[in-house]
């Protein structure tokens, strides 16, 4: 394979550092584009499996990176650069003059800002784990230590920290939650900007549903079921199959996997998910590439899911599945529940009388995150990645857990998930969290899915307004999106607290500016489930 290193020319005059790698033969050659935000280096070993598949590869680092020009260095590439470095490719006389682009993340993100132009000559592309307006489905919360970690990490300067060069839980308990960065370095002004101004960020960072219908670049999507952005592929494969041409919709799929943002060996470690779990992204891809850029007869199916539990890939027509019957589990007790140790009822009976359930939250001793929907920091902290065994976060007073009776049967449970919550607290602003569970024959808790909603948000990330202590409101988390079959002799579990920390910014109960104050206090928390308010879990049951 031949390597050439050249300096492009973008249209306002910077420079960028390009990699191209040759496959062997003449040509003419289809072309894979990837807009590298982390630098050359990280996309590197993919590169062999493309060419000695006939196609052309350019390794493109994103201004300020590496030896390209401009800078400084941000999350995204300019999707300018991009079109302008296809307007070049397309006049090589090794070109075919069809182009598709791969990447994972920020590289992902930058696929889809390029697509929105419409290159003419851009025929496909396949985002995996795109980012995209979650912080939007957090309930007004947001994901804490990505940000200051992936800062810290990416962009203090050209070159990369290793995030596992800092002891970080100190730091990131540190009040305000501005100051995280002080004492490490880093982009510490931008990262207080940031913090400072989330939802507004969120929504700047999120591309515009209006511009889906601009769309002309058939699109293969790839996420997990743990991964920190899946709500990403998923939202934006809803808006395409809503808004969209008809030919967008038709060259549009996705695939949902058992795995984490990083689709690392060590994110399941504690499951064996089978042999089929790992599923071979590059080859589906390939098909993909082959139909677009080479004319390939193939298909592929719309969308592709993983069952975890009954361990199977199934192809299917749509996302979510018209056939899930939604069906209501009812929190029941007799308002002694008292985390592992005394557990309450999941039933699709509706409860009548019954004593609500009572907890304390204390933002100075959170719930810890352990596993769940988390990035690479994670593998800094305690706090790891993934379907992770919750047992050790139940026993805790600060926790309420529900779980269902023993399953004589296989229930599957596949789309999104949502519970509807009524709870009142002390306090003028506080969080509820809540976690999906599968009860093991043995206990073991494998964590499916987790949500939050902070109060002051629960009608909006636009409308904030304090609750009144004391008084009952209606709460809906977002649980997001899962695919699992509970086995025979398995229950349903759900766990409620007011934190799952690192993962998710502390709320510190004051009513106040959570980012930027330092006081605290507790909160006394009432989970209401009568006949009058029956708190309930909404679960897509395939029949």
């Amino acid at each position: 394979m031949r390597i050439e290193e050249i300096m492009l020319e973008m249209r306002d005059g910077i420079r960028l550092q390009n990699f191209i790698h040759f496959p062997e033969g003449d040509g003419p050659f289809p072309t894979l584009l990837v807009c590298c935000t982390y630098g050359h280096a990280k996309v590197e070993g993919y590169v062999d499996f493309w060419a000695d598949n006939g196609y052309v590869v350019i390794l493109q680092n994103i201004r300020g990176r590496n030896k390209s020009e401009g800078g400084p260095v941000t999350r995204k590439a300019n999707p300018e650069d991009g079109y302008d470095t296809m307007d070049w490719i397309i006049t090589q006389p090794w070109s075919s003059q069809r182009i598709g682009t791969f990447g994972r993340s920020a590289l992902a993100e930058n696929q889809i800002d390029i697509a929105f132009l419409a290159h003419p000559s851009y025929l496909a592309m396949a985002p995996e784990v795109l980012p995209y307006g979650f912080t939007s489905r957090l309930g007004g919360a947001f994901m804490f230590c990505q940000i200051p970690m992936w800062m810290y990490m990416a962009q203090s300067g050209k070159e990369f920290q290793p995030y596992d060069s800092v002891d970080w839980m100190p730091h990131l308990y540190k009040l305000p939650v501005t100051s995280t960065l002080d004492e490490i370095g880093g982009p510490i002004e931008k990262y207080r900007e940031v913090i400072k101004n989330y939802k507004l960020q969120d929504m700047e960072d999120s591309m515009s549903p209006e511009k889906i219908h601009l769309l002309k670049t058939p699109n293969l999507m790839v996420t997990g079921w743990y991964d920190h952005c899946g709500t990403g592929p998923i939202d934006f494969f809803l808006q395409t199959m809503q808004l969209a041409s008809e030919e967008q919709k038709l060259s549009t799929h996705l695939v949902i996997g058992p795995w984490d943002h990083s689709s690392g060996e060590d994110a399941s470690i504690e499951y064996d998910f089978g042999p089929d779990s790992k599923l071979d992204i590059s080859t589906i891809e390939k098909e993909f590439f082959e139909i677009h850029l080479r004319g390939s007869v193939r298909s592929l199916p719309r969308v592709k899911i993983f069952v975890m539990g009954r361990n199977e890939w199934r192809d299917e027509s749509e996302w979510p599945l018209s056939r899930a019957v939604q069906t209501k589990y009812y929190l029941h007790s007799n308002g002694d529940v008292s985390g592992a140790w005394v557990k309450g009822n999941l039933s699709t009976e509706a409860p009548k009388e019954e004593k609500p359930d009572k907890f304390t939250y204390d933002p100075a001793n959170p719930v810890p995150t352990l596993g769940g929907a988390n990035n690479s920091p994670a593998i800094a902290l305690p706090m790891k990645r993934g379907p992770r065994d919750q047992q050790i976060t139940l026993f805790r007073k600060d926790v309420l857990t529900f779980y269902s009776d023993v399953l004589t049967d296989p229930l599957e449970v596949t789309g999104m998930i949502k519970l509807v919550l009524y709870a009142s607290s002390s306090a003028l602003d506080t969080d509820f969290t809540a976690k999906l569970m599968d009860i093991g024959l043995d206990g073991n808790a494998r964590l499916l899915s987790d949500g939050i909603i902070r109060a002051r948000f629960r009608n909006g990330i636009n409308k904030p307004e304090s609750i009144i202590p004391g008084k009952i409101y209606r709460y809906e988390i977002d649980l997001w999106s899962t695919s699992n079959e509970f086995q025979v002799g398995h229950r349903i579990g759900l766990a409620i607290s007011s934190s799952n920390f690192p993962r998710i910014s502390r709320n510190l109960n004051t009513g106040s500016d959570n980012e930027q104050d330092s006081d605290f206090i507790s909160a006394n928390q009432i989970i209401y489930h009568d006949s009058k308010y029956s708190s309930h879990l909404i679960l897509p049951l395939i029949i």
